[in-house]
């Protein structure tokens, strides 16, 4: 009976915990859209898909998580601090990075591969050549028609809230003004 509340703390914060390492990783994206530290595959997995639409849509967080998935699988490692390479460059040993990129990904894990695959499939590419037509919809701009619909929904209650405020106050003065005219 003693053992049972102590187990049920450490299940749920192991729980709270895997739940937690998306999130973590939307956190530290979403507070300057950089990434302050590496993580493992499976947190890069998780924030993308846990990524909020907001978050999504109005910031860059999707791509920079991508890439830097796909950067973490090509170093051939699952991930962790980036406090590790620094100490491993202080120490006078080469980085993983210094090594071409087809050569860090044959030496890559199958799962780091299939992640950078995945990574390198959902991240758009920056590069347009030259010649190269780019349409308003290759770059997310969307006609003007449908922008009213792309506002998050609190934005869309506010401003209709806004709009019934106005109509109630002009009510009470056209309502006054003919009052006093028949005065």
């Amino acid at each position: 009976m003693r053992l049972i509340l102590p187990t049920l703390v450490v299940v749920l914060a192991c729980a709270a915990a895997a739940h937690a390492s998306g999130r973590t990783v939307i956190n530290d994206c979403t507070d300057d859209e950089v990434l302050t530290r590496t993580y493992t595959q499976q947190e890069y997995r998780d924030a993308l898909e846990q990524l909020p639409a907001d978050a999504d849509q109005y910031g860059n967080c999707r791509d920079i998580i991508a890439r830097a998935q796909e950067a973490a699988a090509t170093k051939g490692s699952e991930g962790g601090s980036t406090q590790g390479s620094d100490k491993a460059a202080a120490a006078g040993e080469p980085k993983s990075t210094d090594r071409p990129p087809d050569e860090q990904l044959a030496s890559a894990k199958p799962e780091d591969r299939a992640a950078a695959e995945e990574a390198a499939r959902v991240a758009p590419t920056d590069a347009v050549g030259p010649g190269s037509p780019v349409a308003a919809s290759d770059v997310g701009v969307k006609p003007a028609a449908s922008a009213t619909s792309d506002l998050p929904t609190p934005v869309l209650v506010l401003l209709a809230l806004l709009l019934a405020g106005a109509l109630a106050v002009a009510a009470v003065r056209i309502r006054s003004l003919v009052h006093a005219r028949r005065a």
